[in-house]
């Protein structure tokens, strides 16, 4: 009877090694998969993560260089209103007039009739200089000889 005692023990510490070693094996493959998984899902939200810092620094670029557009634009914008008032002051102080609040000044009217008398003639002249060499082409196209 020891004998069968002592083969049972025997057979029980064997199968309860067996056991443990299973469960063991079981544990392992458990914490490999688990740290497959939070591997594959660390990488899949980093993935995104990436994606978004990286329109976000393009946004950001874009944005700097809107206000810088921006601010050119305003600049450049500034500057044409500065002529726009010189020139307006210029047509004034050639006149020699002043312009108070509820009078209408006719010296500035006057300068810019001149201005446009001037263009009017300069219109002309022009018309004047097309229509002759329009007539000079004519004819050296015609195969005439240009009248020098």
């Amino acid at each position: 009877m020891s004998e069968s005692l002592s083969q049972l023990l025997k057979s029980h510490n064997q199968k309860q090694n067996e056991a443990r070693k299973q469960n063991e094996q079981l544990k392992n493959n458990a914490i490999q998969s688990t740290n497959e998984l939070t591997d594959s899902i660390t990488e899949y939200v980093n993935d995104g993560v990436t994606e978004i810092f990286s329109r976000q620094k393009e946004l950001e670029q874009q944005s700097r260089k809107l206000a810088n557009q921006t601010t050119k634009y305003a600049n450049q914008t500034q500057q044409w209103l500065t002529l726009v008032d010189d020139f307006n002051m210029s047509l004034k102080v050639i006149t020699g007039s002043t312009h108070t609040q509820g009078t209408t000044d006719h010296g500035v009217i006057q300068e810019l009739g001149d201005v446009r008398n001037w263009a009017e003639i300069m219109e002309h002249d022009m018309k004047t200089i097309m229509s002759t060499l329009e007539f000079v082409h004519q004819g050296t196209i015609g195969g005439a000889e240009p009248i020098e």
